[in-house]
């Protein structure tokens, strides 16, 4: 729902990365929430926003595990933003972060809210893993890494 008469301008402010990497290489060991959360540290840190609640943060992985049914909450509370910035996940395979940037670029343009951070992680790497590990057909399993 428009909030005024007029769609407001949006702007992509800035951005942070963590370098590609092939799976089961350098972030083998690592899950989507330690790397959702350190690239979450690092624009707190880059744009001073300590303790800063923003309007929204959207995220998300292109696979999860089932206990990451919270994914961007839990990464927002270890971020170093206000406890009360609110956070949704969504799932799209090979567009996570550009869905979460147009879902809240719009409602920025909405008028619904002023700031916001979009975010997507890929973490494969216990994908292979939880097929080998896990019990037959169940896709993941103990030993699975993936988490």
């Amino acid at each position: 729902m428009l909030v005024g008469t007029t769609a407001r301008r949006v702007a992509i402010i800035g951005g942070v990365r963590i370098p590609f990497a092939r799976g089961n290489g350098a972030y083998a060991e690592v899950g989507n929430q330690e790397m959702l959360t350190a690239v979450l540290r690092a624009v707190v840190e880059r744009y001073g926003l300590q303790g800063q609640r923003l309007d929204d943060v959207a995220a998300g992985a292109v696979m999860k595990h089932s206990n990451q049914w919270n994914l961007t909450r839990e990464s927002v509370l270890g971020s170093g933003l206000a406890a009360e910035t609110p956070g949704f996940d969504l799932q799209r395979a090979c567009g996570t972060g550009l869905e979460a940037a147009i879902l809240l670029g719009n409602k920025i343009a909405l008028g619904q809210i002023d700031c916001a951070i979009a975010a997507g992680v890929a973490f494969n790497s216990c994908c292979s893993r939880a097929f080998a590990a896990g019990p037959p057909g169940s896709g993941f399993g103990p030993g699975s890494g993936c988490g």
